[in-house]
């Protein structure tokens, strides 16, 4: 029934009749991603079935299909993904219950840095110049040391070759996006440049001059060049971020009538690194080298509504600058004796330094160094097993050795079986011991007495391909996890204030399910029908509070496509149950609060056109309107409070051409 609708609702948005199908079979190849090459925390470049890690691929359709602008709107339609939207501090994330700089979010292997809170904005991370995202769960303190016990989400950049690519984007609230990305060959020289602007007019909920969703405008920008000599190949890649949020202020009060100050929040972040990679038969090494700068400046400005003019305070309390540094190197030599062995060994290097007005003597920085290495053996025809150990030191806190061990049995050549324990160690941030960070309404202290975090994890996963051949495609995929967390570094909200505060929870425990379902199957109308489940079941005990509530997190995308018009649908439905979460009450106590739970629907209409070499997209997004929902402490309700979810229901239309 829901795939007779569809086709009727893609004969009637672009006008086909129905004596325009041929009933002949169409050759359709279902691509099966297994054999997407991956390298995120592999040995060298890897498939998804040779990978003994458990590991999600997003590709650039898949982005697409969402109608994406940045990785906020992506996460918002996995399961996988808890999300926190902040209309001040932006987007962050959350995976099986691990959030803050647990997880490392990377950048062609370059972390990004500059957090607000311990978080990134996930909606300053634009998608445009994105060829993929490689997402390792669960620690990968071996591979990439702190800040990556939660997980890894590494995003690819594009690659392509003498193409000419124009996107744009409009959506009904005031959102418009538009980027050009070129990829040239200019003798024996890859060269891509990516320039983007993204405008946000704000929003509101009443007449008044302030906006609940602030007015904002980014600007971002890519060049890279590549250069192949023998069978070595060097990249060089700048990028540059530049945003501005607005804060309008409403009239002041007498005796300052006819003014109003406003708040301006910059954020400026530049990116440049090089790339050495050197690939023969037997083995392979690479050579990463960036500096990194993140600057996160506040102004107010004093506004007089009737001739707008406007001038800058002198007070040091909105004027502030914070400024984040870091130097990253990386050398990894891996080394392949035929299938049945594969070893690395590694080394990096990361300097961190942050300057701003709320650190303590305006300067402080810390700097760790780690080997290490992986191996990778293939016991039997089915039986592969891979052994890791990293020796980290670091200037502030005393490192163990932190190891790591990984099997993964091929019952035949559709069904694997893997089993893996990882350590994971992450040593507090600057910002976190040093840094009191003020924003619209909030205010974050540090916290220097803060211990390290230790953790150890075990994750058992059963991947199935019970059909596969030229019509249908199918996949199923269920894991489980146990993560034992030692001095879990949180950040909880004072009830009924904007003031947060750093804090080590004893003992934490987080397990749970993720289980994955892929039905693609083609029919004899030349259509392509494909349909992605996710159940994503964690729970959390710690030494502080009792939760009675696991979390459960599903979504479910629906692609149908009609070669014979080359059109087609997306419809990405998510649900969050309710869930449990802690924070101080009024008397100052740490306790468990509810959050109400909440779904998402998105819908989408495409098309493309062949001859001009364009695509066209019509959706809308939030179809169930949803903008915020209550969270309360348990058996007590407390009215007015709520958490952002989004801004409701909208439409966009993207529009995608390439000259040539």
């Amino acid at each position: 029934m829901l795939l007779r609708i569809s086709t009727f609702v893609i004969f009637i948005f672009f006008g086909i009749s129905r004596s325009q199908i041929n009933t002949d079979s169409v050759s359709v190849l279902l691509k099966n991603q297994l054999d997407e090459v991956m390298v995120t925390g592999q040995i060298g470049s890897q498939t998804i079935s040779e990978s003994v890690n458990n590991l999600i691929l997003i590709t650039s359709k898949d982005i697409k299909s969402t109608g994406s602008n940045d990785l906020a709107e992506l996460f918002s339609n996995q399961a996988l993904f808890d999300l926190n939207v902040d209309p001040a501090l932006g987007t962050t994330v959350s995976i099986q219950g691990m959030q803050g700089n647990n997880i490392n979010i990377m950048i062609d292997g370059i972390p990004v840095i500059g957090r607000k809170g311990s978080q990134i904005d996930l909606s300053q991370i634009n998608l445009s110049n994105i060829d993929r995202i490689e997402i390792l769960k669960g620690p990968a303190s071996v591979m990439y040391g702190t800040n990556s016990t939660g997980g890894v989400i590494n995003l690819i950049s594009k690659k392509n070759l003498n193409t000419i690519l124009f996107n744009s984007y409009l959506e009904s609230i005031g959102v418009y996006n538009f980027n050009a990305d070129i990829n040239k060959s200019i003798r024996d020289f890859d060269i891509h440049v990516n320039l983007g602007k993204y405008d946000f007019d704000g929003y509101g909920y009443d007449e008044s001059r302030s906006k609940y969703w602030k007015p904002k405008n980014q600007f971002f920008s890519d060049f890279k060049i590549r250069k192949k000599i023998n069978k070595t190949t060097f990249e060089l890649k700048t990028s540059l971020f530049d945003e501005e949020i607005i804060d309008l202020g409403d009239e002041n009060f007498f005796p300052f009538a006819g003014t109003a100050n406003d708040l301006h929040y910059y954020t400026y972040r530049n990116v440049n690194f090089l790339k050495i990679n050197s690939t023969d038969s037997v083995f392979n090494w690479n050579y990463t080298g960036s500096y990194s700068r993140t600057n996160f400046e506040k102004k107010e400005f004093i506004i007089d509504l009737i001739s707008e003019n406007s001038n800058q305070t002198s007070s040091q309390d909105f004027n502030t600058l914070d400024i984040f540094k870091t130097f990253f190197n990386r050398f990894e030599y891996n080394r392949f004796s035929g299938l049945r062995y594969k070893s690395q060994l590694g080394v990096d290097y990361v300097h961190e330094t942050v300057e701003g007005s709320k650190i303590l003597d305006s300067l402080a920085s810390i700097y760790h160094f780690s080997l290490f290495t992986q191996s990778s053996f293939e016991l039997t025809n089915k039986l592969t097993t891979q052994f890791g150990i990293r020796l980290p030191f670091h200037s502030s806190y005393s490192a163990n050795l932190i190891p790591s061990l990984h099997f993964k049995y091929d019952m035949n050549t559709e069904n694997q079986l893997r089993l893996s324990y990882s350590r994971g160690f992450r040593s507090p941030t600057i910002k976190e011991l040093f840094m009191e960070f003020i924003d619209i309404n909030h205010n974050i202290v540090g916290n220097s007495d803060l211990k390290p975090e230790r953790s150890n994890a075990f994750q058992l996963s059963l991947s199935l391909i019970p059909k596969i051949n030229d019509k249908i495609y199918s996949s199923f995929n269920i894991e489980g996890f146990l993560n034992f967390l030692d001095n879990k570094i949180e950040l909880a909200r004072i009830q009924n204030t904007d003031s947060y505060t750093y804090y080590n929870l004893e003992k934490s425990t987080y397990y749970g399910t993720n289980t994955f379902l892929k039905l693609d199957f083609k029919s004899q109308l030349n259509t392509v029908s494909s349909f992605n489940f996710m159940w994503n079941m964690f729970h959390i005990d710690n030494s502080s509070f009792n939760y009675n509530k696991a979390r459960h997190n599903l979504s479910f995308a629906y692609k149908f496509e009609y070669e014979e018009c080359n059109c087609g649908l997306n419809l990405n439905w998510r649900i969050k149950s309710k869930f449990e979460y802690q924070s101080y009450n009024d008397q100052n106590e740490l306790v468990v609060f509810e959050q109400s739970g909440y779904e998402l629907l998105n819908l989408n209409l495409y098309k493309e056109y062949d001859k001009i070499n364009s695509s066209l997209i019509f959706g809308v997004k939030n179809l169930l309107d949803v903008t915020d929902v209550n969270y309360a402490m348990q058996d007590d309700i407390h009215s007015g409070d709520f958490s952002t979810i989004s801004w409701g229901r909208t439409f966009y239309i993207q529009l995608s051409w390439m000259p040539f």
